[in-house]
C-alpha cells in the first residue's frame, strides 16, 4: 500500500476539518503524536472526525500504525455516528486486536 506524504496527509485533514478554524500543522502533529492537545481540540477528536469521514483504506495510508490501537478506542468509537459506524469500527478492533 503506498504510504502518503506528509502533504498529502495535510490535505486530507485540511479536508476532514473543513468547518473548522484549525492549523494544518497543528492537526498533524496530533495525527502523528508529536502533539497530545492542541487548544482547540484534542487527538480523540481528530481520529473520531477521520473515522467519520474517510474509507478504511485512506485510514490505514493516514494513521500511524502505533496509533491505530488509540484511534480504535471505545472513547473514539463511542463518539462516532450511526451505530452502524460504532459496529463497523469495534469489528475492525476486534479482529485487528485479538
Amino acid at each position: 500500500m503506498k504510504q502518503l506524504t506528509p502533504e498529502e496527509k495535510k490535505r486530507l485533514l485540511s479536508e476532514a476539518f473543513w468547518d473548522k478554524n484549525i492549523d494544518t500543522a497543528r492537526l498533524y502533529d496530533l495525527l502523528t503524536g508529536k502533539a497530545g492537545q492542541a487548544h482547540e481540540i484534542d487527538k480523540k477528536s481528530v481520529f473520531s472526525r477521520l473515522l467519520s469521514t474517510y474509507d478504511w483504506f485512506t485510514l490505514m495510508k493516514l494513521i500511524p500504525e502505533d496509533l491505530l490501537p488509540e484511534a480504535l478506542s471505545d472513547e473514539v468509537i463511542s463518539r462516532l455516528y450511526p451505530k452502524q459506524l460504532r459496529d463497523k469500527y469495534a469489528y475492525a478492533r476486534r479482529i485487528l486486536f485479538k
